[in-house]
């Protein structure tokens, strides 16, 4: 087997410079994220004379009709190619914005949600993720977690910031900023220095060579499945559900953050230091996460973070202090921070590139669809229930099943390489 060891003859790798453009592509997700539209809720309500349950809803059915067509993306991203899609994926979230400063009700507010959502967390991930993987291999672990940590530690100013202009300037002209952000300065920056493989410029991913001497154990399996050869795969479904369970237990413990800490007789002001404690771990596991997701197996990774997910819903299921809620979401947060980065890689290395933003798209589908089912689920538990002790018990015993399950998860074998391997050990003949 072979090694890789970085070629000399290149004098510079231009991964380096794509992943702060793979971030750039991450930050453009914020206005169309969760935590980016919260802070305009209560100029929207003012302002269009809605309620709250109307507003959720618009932004509960904006959500569901965005995520249907990101594996139409993901198609579009293996046919058009990267460079492409990514000046029409920032030329739509401009518009995207600009038309959100221009929403005068509830119905052109939700045509707003669903642009903002389709083009922001939908488009703009995957063309990051994808990037990404273009242009890494055995680092594609440490390079992903690079950037989820930049695009946390931005997150934690961008409420700041959002504030600050929505006083400066209102929720009308904050959009246009954000439009004239997006449009006027990382519009530019893609379409001069983006460079969609490595093979475009000469290089190699990871920018290494091989050499035949030494020993190497590639992390990308050979496989370049189309979407329809992968979903013949166990591991497929697998990754698929586990995706989808991660999004809706996280995307409800998020949204009923304050709800829950509220039920346990402490104030709102409490609730913003489980957020703090939860960045602060999700940084530091995605870190430690993308070195591992570079040196170990995925699915041992993979039902780490579904175990850590299930023991932080036990947690939080019978609070008896403050202290025990900061510990549930912190462990939320290192289960967040591994599944985070293995989400960012397995794709990739279980099933190729050449499909990758079809294949990978469905995920997205099914990780944005989801995301609007887990706070619905704890919502229930509140209304009718008594609590959320019973959904958040019932969330625990999905991510333990799943977790088990995750252990089933191993990299498709096709019957190429099977034969391949066959052949290694059959005996030479005299």
């Amino acid at each position: 087997m072979a090694t890789r060891t970085y070629d000399e003859s290149q004098p510079i790798f231009y991964g380096w410079v794509i992943l702060p453009l793979a971030f750039l592509m991450m930050l453009t997700t914020s206005p169309g994220q969760t935590f980016g539209v919260s802070y305009f809720n209560e100029a929207f309500i003012a302002e269009f004379g809605m309620s709250k349950t109307a507003l959720s809803a618009a932004y509960l059915f904006a959500t569901l009709l965005a995520s249907v067509g990101l594996t139409f993306i993901g198609a579009m991203i293996d046919r058009w190619g990267l460079r492409i899609m990514t000046i029409v994926g920032f030329t739509a979230m401009g518009i995207a914005c600009a038309f959100a400063a221009q929403a005068t009700g509830i119905f052109t507010l939700f045509i707003a949600f669903t642009l903002l959502r389709f083009f922001g967390p939908g488009t703009m991930t995957l063309l990051a993720n994808n990037s990404l993987a273009a242009w890494f291999d055995c680092r594609l672990g440490t390079a992903s977690s690079a950037a989820q940590i930049a695009m946390a530690g931005a997150s934690a100013a961008i409420p700041t910031a959002i504030v600050l202009l929505i006083e400066s300037v209102g929720w009308r002209g904050t959009y246009l900023v954000f439009a004239a952000i997006i449009a006027g300065c990382f519009l530019p920056l893609m379409a001069i220095f983006f460079r969609q493989s490595p093979h475009e410029i000469g290089q190699v991913p990871d920018g290494m060579r091989f050499h035949a001497s030494l020993r190497y154990k590639p992390f990308s399996y050979g496989n370049e499945f189309t979407i329809r050869e992968a979903m013949q795969h166990r591991s497929y479904w697998l990754l698929l559900t586990t995706t989808g369970m991660w999004s809706m237990i996280g995307t409800a413990l998020i949204f009923h953050l304050v709800a829950l800490f509220q039920a346990s007789g402490f104030r709102i002001q409490d609730s913003t230091r489980a957020i703090t404690v939860m960045a602060l771990v999700t940084a530091m596991t995605q870190l430690v996460g993308g070195v591992l997701a570079d040196r170990l197996t995925m699915r041992w990774l993979l039902m780490s973070a579904m175990a850590l997910m299930g023991l932080c819903c036990v947690i939080l299921s019978e609070p008896t202090s403050l202290s025990t809620l900061l510990l549930g979401y912190g462990v939320f947060g290192c289960g967040q921070g591994m599944i985070s980065v293995v989400s960012a890689t397995v794709w990739a290395r279980y099933f190729g590139r050449t499909h990758l933003g079809k294949i990978r798209g469905l995920s997205l589908t099914i990780a944005v669809a989801a995301s609007a089912i887990g706070p619905v689920i704890m919502g229930v538990s509140a209304d009718y229930l008594g609590g959320f002790g019973y959904s958040l018990w019932l969330f625990a015993g999905l991510s333990v099943i799943t977790a088990i399950a995750a252990l089933w998860a191993t990299p498709p074998r096709t019957a190429r390489v099977i034969e391949q391997e066959a052949a290694a050990t059959r005996p030479i003949a005299a």
